[in-house]
């Protein structure tokens, strides 16, 4: 059981580190994105010759639809963060629990309610933090020994420190479209 704890608490933390570096990936791709356009002005300079420019309305489609792009694949990688987080707080406090009485941990199977959000809730949580908003998970807590599988239902009840930092990205990547569209529209 030892072993296999701490496989699956290496697993996890792996999974974690992961989906936060593809995060990273994803606000910095839509980084340079507003970046283009917000130094549209200073780039190309006047010795380079003059680049077709869309109408205001095709800029903005265009724009959205990347951001768009870059939005919901950055939240899908910050939500599974967040739950990649849970899973690693549940099995390293089973862990120790482990550790501390081996002999009084439940190591029956644990076969209990999957959670079902709603499909809004799930597909709101693309766009917008929503707490506990999640997509439809391929883990379980199902088929593992009962103190395990409490630890992390308690977890996902407790939440997160990995929500902070969703918030933060989130909202600035919102912020960044409004930005763009007050350029694109009001001009500056």
């Amino acid at each position: 059981m030892k072993d296999y704890l701490e496989l699956r608490l290496g697993l996890w933390s792996n999974y974690h580190h992961h989906k936060e570096t593809m995060a990273n990936a994803g606000f910095l791709a839509q980084m340079g994105l507003f970046g283009a356009l917000i130094t549209e002005a200073v780039w190309p300079p006047d010795w380079v010759s003059r680049v077709t420019q869309l109408p205001n309305i095709s800029t903005f489609v265009v724009y959205f639809v990347l951001w768009y792009l870059i939005h919901y694949y950055t939240r899908w990688q910050l939500i599974n963060k967040r739950i990649a987080a849970i899973y690693v707080a549940g099995f390293d406090r089973a862990y120790r629990a482990f550790l501390l009485a081996p002999d009084a941990v439940d190591k029956s199977q644990f076969s209990g309610a999957e959670s079902n959000s709603s499909r809004w809730r799930n597909f709101l949580s693309g766009l917008f933090f929503v707490p506990g908003g999640y997509p439809r998970m391929d883990a379980s807590v199902n088929g593992l020994p009962t103190f395990i599988a409490s630890e992390v239902q308690r977890q996902f009840r407790d939440g997160s420190g990995a929500e902070t930092l969703e918030v933060l990205i989130t909202y600035t990547s919102i912020g960044l479209m409004v930005l763009v569209g007050i350029k694109i529209f009001l001009g500056g």
